[in-house]
């Protein structure tokens, strides 16, 4: 009774996984990309606190976006 049609192909799991890892990989370059203009902004900013903050903040941004990117490349090509 059941129905060949319902049965995922065998190539569906290795589907998922390069779709998330590409996922991965253009979430991380965004993230990388959002941090660089907190960066510069730092060149900016009239006192050492703000200069703190946008300094870690794009530090933190960066190390994320590079960490996620990579991860999928990982995933990608594994």
């Amino acid at each position: 009774m059941s129905d060949p049609k319902e049965q995922p192909p065998a190539d569906k799991h290795g589907q998922f996984k390069k779709r998330d890892a590409e996922s991965q990989i253009v979430l991380g370059s965004f993230v990388t990309l959002i941090s660089i203009p907190a960066l510069i902004g730092t060149y900016w900013a009239k006192t050492p606190h703000a200069r703190v903050v946008n300094v870690v903040a794009g530090l933190v941004l960066l190390g994320i976006g590079l960490a996620l990117a990579l991860i999928g490349l990982r995933r990608r090509f594994s």
